[in-house]
């Protein structure tokens, strides 16, 4: 409604224009530039515009807190090699991830503690 209107103005100046006694092509052409301007107006959103929108999650704030638990757990199952074994083995397997290919538990969570 707002476009609509802004193009009525248009005409209207281009209406005045011509009846001030200029040739209708010199009122169609200045005319113009404040129709579109008024057009543009109406097109875009305003800065006084509210924004319902949240602020974005810190970047790498949740990967960050999983691996540092998977470190500190990690580093416990280090100390007890069956515990390793029957946890985190089996969870890697229902995961699809091959165990065997897998390092050490102590380079695996040094390598976790580099990525934090």
């Amino acid at each position: 409604m707002k476009t609509v209107l802004a193009l009525v103005v248009g005409v209207i100046i281009g209406v005045v224009i011509w009846w001030l006694g200029a040739s209708p092509g010199w009122a169609a052409a200045l005319a113009v530039p404040p129709t579109a301007f008024g057009v543009l107006v109406t097109r875009l959103p305003r800065a006084t515009d509210i924004v319902w929108s949240s602020a974005p999650p810190p970047p790498g704030s949740i990967s960050t807190a999983h691996a540092s638990t998977l470190a500190s757990r990690l580093e416990e199952a280090a100390g007890e090699p069956r515990r390793y074994q029957e946890r985190f083995r089996s969870r890697f397997a229902r995961l699809g991830i091959e165990a065997s290919e897998m390092p050490d538990p102590k380079t695996l969570a040094e390598r976790l503690r580099r990525v934090e």
